[in-house]
């Protein structure tokens, strides 16, 4: 009865340890926001003001971050990065072209990473993940883990909201058959929009995908 007992006292301090283990490996992991970024996950980007591109942080990457910076991150905070392909066959991400950042194995939550000729981020973008989609899908995006407006923002999109939060776009163009993408140049921000059927093309359901890229100067009209 003592051995039984004894063991059972091993196995219970065994597994106290593997649990605050986990715990402060979970407190490793979050993202903060820092003087020189504003990470998304922690703060509303949407209500700072004068804010750019070149500050935002997502999962704790940045616009220009390097390959080997973004393989130190993805080795430091346990992430995957997943490179073009099939769905089930896709290749490995070699900081070239596009990649899926997932905190897990194929848990991937709609940012994703597009790398420059000289192997850097030159974009950044988040899809936003519907409603209707698989509940894994939801749970994982990331989305959900915004704060304040920026987080309306994809869960109550209209254009009146998209006016009241970032104003009037430096320009806009169409995409594909029915789709819209606003540019604000200054702070660095792309907004693509696809609309749901019956529906407005700026409403809570349509297909909703934030860029960042590098900021640049609005062209000034001559007269």
């Amino acid at each position: 009865m003592q051995t039984t007992r004894l063991i059972c006292a091993v196995f219970l301090w065994i597994g106290s340890i593997l649990f605050l283990g986990k715990l402060g490996i979970c407190q490793t992991l979050a993202y903060k926001s820092t003087a020189a970024g504003i990470e998304l996950t922690d703060s509303d980007l949407f209500s700072t003001r004068g804010w750019s591109s070149q500050q935002v942080r997502v999962l704790g990457f940045r616009l220009g971050m390097t390959w080997p910076e973004v393989q130190e991150h993805v080795r430091a905070r346990h992430l995957d990065l997943i490179g073009e392909g099939v769905p089930g066959k896709e290749a490995a991400c070699a900081g070239q072209g596009w990649c899926q950042v997932c905190e897990a194995q194929f848990q991937c939550g709609g940012l994703a990473l597009d790398f420059g000729t000289s192997r850097e981020i030159i974009e950044m973008s988040i899809s936003k993940v519907p409603e209707d989609a698989a509940k894994k899908a939801r749970h994982n995006a990331i989305q959900r883990r915004f704060k304040g407006t920026t987080r309306d923002f994809f869960e109550q999109y209209s254009k009146d909201l998209r006016l009241k939060v970032l104003g009037p776009e430096s320009s806009h163009e169409s995409v594909g058959a029915l789709g819209i993408e606003y540019r604000y140049r200054e702070l660095g921000l792309v907004i693509e929009i696809s609309p749901c059927p019956s529906h407005p093309v700026e409403s809570p359901c349509s297909e909703l995908e934030l860029k960042f890229v590098p900021p640049s100067p609005v062209p000034q009209v001559s007269r």
